[in-house]
């Protein structure tokens, strides 16, 4: 069950902080370890997460009201950096729609989406697009948003074993 006491964030600093989560979930899940206490699986937060990714470079396709664009870019993309996101963030339902994981994503398909999009980052492509909350950003902005997301929804992907 999603909450509180079943959220247990890591921060992550850099690009290379994921991949080696990423890889810590892979082993996690390779010995029957990985599990999820939020209300997606391990699987689908790593393909929401992707998505995020994907749509940084490539641009996301869906609109907002109004009054999310204002909120967001006025009151939201300030603090960009400046807090941490915490779970339950109810979002208009044309956004979840979009965004939310594919139904049956696998642990391994979900890390490869992840991988992939890590991979065109290191290759040289950035996070350019604007977001439908907030707006127009730099890539170092799209970098702090896009970690502490990850924080946010890994904070929900447990791995039982010794140091996890």
């Amino acid at each position: 069950m999603a909450g509180k006491d079943n959220w247990h964030p890591r921060d992550y600093a850099s690009l290379a902080d994921i991949r080696a989560e990423l890889d810590r979930f892979e082993n996690a899940h390779a010995s029957g370890q990985l599990r999820s206490t939020g209300k997606w699986s391990a699987a689908e937060n790593l393909d929401h997460c992707g998505r995020w990714f994907k749509g940084a470079i490539d641009g996301i396709e869906f609109d907002l009201p109004v009054t999310f664009k204002v909120l967001g870019r006025v009151m939201i993309k300030p603090l960009i950096g400046k807090f941490k996101a915490r779970p339950g963030l109810k979002q208009p339902k044309t956004a979840l729609t979009q965004m939310d994981p594919q139904p049956g994503v696998t642990v391994e398909e979900g890390l490869a989406l992840m991988r992939a999009q890590l991979d065109r980052l290191d290759a040289g492509e950035k996070m350019t697009k604007d977001s439908p909350l907030l707006g127009r950003m730099s890539h170092e902005k799209w970098l702090k948003v896009q970690l502490d997301h990850c924080r946010m929804h890994f904070g929900f992907i447990q791995c039982d074993t010794v140091g996890a």
